[in-house]
């Protein structure tokens, strides 16, 4: 009796362990996400404690002061607006930007003859502060959404230049002599070696830019604007409201987290040829 129980308990025991394993497995993987938020919890208990304390309140406002305001601003409506045309401006100016900036550098790295010619003018443009472009936006485009449009273009256009113009100047000459031994044409050698050698610039180049064209915006709708979150912050500084500043600002950071983690699935879902051919993403 004895003899026949025991191989039973000894058939139990693995399967009464596998919940225990499952739970300790879904806890690890929980704390592996929540602890990378750790430095954030801290700053912000920080931040609610020495408001008022060590900094007037008046200057930095509180967490909890701030969630309100947003909650305030969702459920009266106030924001949309602002938010709707901010949108606009960040996706038309940043897309016009990229698509210039692809065209041009890949233009100018394909010819030798075009970057002599046209090099030196666009490094002395990339030398001259956007930021003070934004005046004479407004008196070219008006106060309305193209001048924003356009300072953002211009912020990004020329870090997707200069990637995509280093990208397609650094492909391997013999390479290309190789593909046009083997009866390559022009098209085939665009498809085949330069897109795929600059696509790794291409996207870095974009995800640099992300935060620029968001800077652009801003910055067009702090000089002058009749809607946007780049007004909506700045007549909150005027009227000496600290919490719906950093409410502002904290939209804005929803917008550059949300457009950062797109770019990186889009990067994920280009360049998945390059982690297939051995090429892992901190490679790139």
């Amino acid at each position: 009796m004895t003899d026949a129980a025991s191989p039973t308990r000894t058939a139990i025991t693995p399967t009464a362990d596998a919940p225990s394993r499952a739970t300790r497995r879904t806890h690890r993987a929980w704390a592996e996400r929540l602890i990378p938020l750790l430095p954030d919890l801290a700053l912000l208990a920080f931040w609610q404690w020495a408001s008022g304390r060590l900094v007037r309140e008046i200057y930095v406002s509180k967490p909890t002061a701030v969630v309100a305001r947003l909650y305030e601003l969702f459920a009266s409506g106030e924001i949309y607006s602002h938010l709707w045309t901010t949108a606009q401006e960040l996706v038309l100016g940043y897309t016009i930007g990229v698509a210039g900036g692809v065209v041009a550098g890949y233009a100018l790295g394909r010819s030798p003859r075009l970057a002599r010619v046209f090099e030196p003018y666009v490094m002395a443009f990339y030398g001259i502060p956007k930021i003070a472009l934004a005046p004479l936006f407004i008196i070219w485009f008006g106060i309305g959404m193209g001048s924003k449009i356009a300072l953002a273009a211009i912020m990004v256009f020329f870090l997707v230049f200069y990637n995509v113009y280093t990208g397609v100047r650094g492909v391997d000459r013999e390479l290309v002599n190789l593909t046009l031994v083997m009866g390559a044409n022009q098209r085939q050698l665009t498809r085949h070696v330069y897109l795929p050698a600059a696509a790794p610039f291409v996207m870095l180049g974009m995800r640099l830019a992300i935060p620029y064209s968001v800077i652009g915006v801003i910055v067009g709708e702090f000089t002058s604007a009749t809607q946007g979150l780049g007004l909506f912050i700045h007549e909150a500084s005027s009227t000496y409201d600290p919490a719906g500043v950093f409410a502002g600002i904290a939209i804005l950071l929803v917008f550059v987290v949300g457009a950062g983690i797109l770019a990186g699935r889009l990067e994920r879902r280009l360049l998945r040829w390059r982690t297939l051919s051995g090429v892992g993403p901190s490679e790139i």
